[in-house]
């Protein structure tokens, strides 16, 4: 047994002492394998993200910052940037993929660089590519300015602008990449199952589109549909829920009042402020010629009354049969935004331009907010406004023609969308109604469509001029003048207005036109970028003032006195009723 003492080393011969000492030199690797080797190590993590993947996603980050109609602060940027740069990622990948396979089944893959020139070419491209994004960024930096002076608003710090947009922007890709990798994790799974019964290219597609297919109905299903579900759910609880001690107009001119026959509880939030808002006989009769005014009458029915948008405008028509709406001077038909909002705006001055002597009619159609209701409502709108306004319309045309009220129809963004179901086009439109007013209308609208298409020549699409002084496009308030019978309010910077889906693929008229003052002289077409941005810009339009983007502030009053020229009502009287309009709350 060992006893732990010291014990003699044996005897070798000198040549196995050099031996010991010199190392087989088969056993140590030299300096060009141990610097190939770490090379090898480097690439295996480089080639990782696809550089097709790369330059693409690099690509669309410089895209999101190009100059568009309106700012953005850093975070919500970064977002967005983060979006575009997965999205340049998985297109490149992809289309690598795809010919990798094809180049795969023809045998005729590329020969593969040496390791330490696949690495020069890659970290060189890497460079380039980072240069690229930090010129881009600053540059980008540069031609917004022009837009944050416009809007008079601040822009963030510079650190903010660079290190944190691009900061936000990688953790929202590395986020989004991750939630890939099951998809990605299946695929090769399914891929490797099929390889056993069918040729591994065909497997591979089979897989792709399979896993692919999958994917998609599962976000379609149970996170898409689901959550359109869980919002309108919320949506309609919250928005009949009522706050408070809240009490129902005492008006027996109004709806859900006295002598009313829809109740409180039905008409929603946006229904409830309706029907408790609006001038007093007092401020009326202050700005009347002869200082008399009489009490505006207020119908609105809400969504959660009926869901058959006939029923709810047959109810509307016996309320205003009810209050004698149709012996006023004016009936004012209001559709809507997507939660049932009026803009004060669009009634107020008709309440004192005519005196008090006019009836509103508006019914709810949705209790989502406007973009959530575009994509679920879209078909309600339309047939709330066609069911409306048409029922309106038969019944003053019942009675003596002395005897006709004026007819005067109005909506704003997806409300206008809805409004112009009731017309077949501009004609019929001016044939139909006394005066109309469009403000921050959609692509979706046809009659404004139809005007861009038939415009004279020189005008911009911007601002269309169609045959005769009827129709009038107006993008601010001083392009209000004459005699309208039907005005487009649309400004040059409404995201709202301008979005179109054929902005994807075809440059529009507005921008390869001479552009309006009000649009960011950087601002150019690129093919996609250019309608996501529009999307983007959607979403802060009403973040800044009053008549600026989609907030139009009181041009809607310039808008019905330039259409029903009031008698008595001169340019000091408006201007101090649009200082009154000017305080209203939103």
């Amino acid at each position: 047994m060992p006893d732990g003492g010291d014990h003699p080393e044996p005897d070798r011969s000198p040549a196995d002492r050099d031996a010991a000492v010199v190392p087989d030199a088969a056993a140590v690797p030299d300096a060009a394998a141990v610097r190939d080797a770490a090379v090898v190590r480097l690439l295996r993590l480089l080639r990782r993200p696809r550089l097709l993947g790369v330059g693409l996603a690099a690509l669309f980050f410089v895209q999101s910052l190009r100059p568009t109609l309106l700012p953005r602060d850093w975070l919500f940027q970064g977002v967005v940037s983060g979006l575009a740069l997965t999205l340049g990622y998985v297109v490149g990948a992809t289309l690598t993929w795809c010919v990798e396979a094809a180049l795969g089944r023809l045998g005729r893959r590329p020969r593969a660089l040496a390791p330490a020139a696949d690495l020069r070419l890659r970290l060189g491209l890497g460079l380039l590519l980072a240069l690229l994004v930090g010129w881009a960024s600053r540059d980008a930096v540069h031609d917004h300015r022009w837009t944050w002076e416009r809007l008079d608003h601040e822009p963030s710090s510079a650190w903010l602008l660079y290190g944190g947009t691009l900061l936000v922007a990688l953790l929202v890709c590395a986020a989004l990449l991750a939630l890939a990798w099951p998809v990605r994790w299946l695929r090769r799974r399914t891929a490797r199952a099929g390889s056993r019964v069918l040729p591994r290219w065909i497997a591979a597609v089979l897989s792709t589109v399979l896993v692919l297919w999958l994917a998609v109905t599962a976000l379609n299903t149970w996170v898409f549909q689901r959550t359109l579900d869980a919002l309108n759910e919320a949506f309609t609880v919250s928005d009949l829920e009522i706050d408070g001690d809240v009490e129902p107009p005492t008006s027996r001119l109004r709806s859900t009042g006295p002598a009313s026959q829809v109740a409180w509880e039905e008409v929603g939030d946006e229904g409830r402020l309706f029907l408790r808002r609006g001038p007093t006989v007092e401020q009326i009769a202050a700005f009347a010629p002869g200082g008399e005014a009489v009490e505006p009458i207020r119908v609105y029915v809400g969504r959660a009354t009926t869901d058959d948008p006939q029923e709810r405008a047959d109810l509307a028509l016996d309320e205003l049969e009810r209050f004698g709406a149709f012996g006023r001077e004016a009936v004012l038909v209001v559709v809507p935004t997507g939660t049932g909002w009026v803009n004060e705006q669009l009634v107020q001055p008709v309440e004192h331009l005519y005196a008090g002597d006019v009836a509103t009619v508006s019914l709810q159609y949705s209790h989502l907010p406007s973009p959530l209701a575009f994509l679920t409502e879209e078909e309600a709108a339309q047939e709330t406004g066609r069911a409306l306004i048409d029922e309106v319309d038969a019944r003053i045309a019942e009675l003596p023609a002395e005897r006709r009220p004026d007819l005067l129809v109005a909506g704003e963004s997806l409300g206008s969308f809805g409004a112009s179901a009731a017309f077949d086009d501009l004609d019929d439109l001016v044939a139909e109604t006394t005066a109309s007013l469009w403000v921050g209308p959609p692509e979706t609208v046809h009659l404004r469509r139809e005007a861009e298409a038939a415009r004279q020549p020189g005008s911009t699409q911007v601002k269309p001029v169609v045959g005769g002084e009827e129709v009038l496009f107006a993008n601010r308030d001083s392009d209000i003048v004459g005699h309208p019978r039907a005005v487009f309010l649309q400004h040059a910077d409404d995201p709202i207005v301008w979005w179109d889906w054929q902005t994807a693929v075809t440059e529009p008229d507005w921008l390869s036109e001479p552009l309006d003052p009000a649009v960011n002289p950087a601002m150019e077409w690129a093919p996609v970028s250019t309608f996501l941005n529009l999307a983007v810009d959607m979403a802060v339009s009403t973040a800044f003032d009053e008549d600026f983007g989609h907030k139009y502030g009181t041009q809607p009053l310039t808008a019905w006195v330039a259409m029903l020229q009031p008698a008595s009502w001169d340019e000091d009287r408006v201007a101090e009723l649009r200082q009154r309009l000017a305080r209203l709350p939103r």
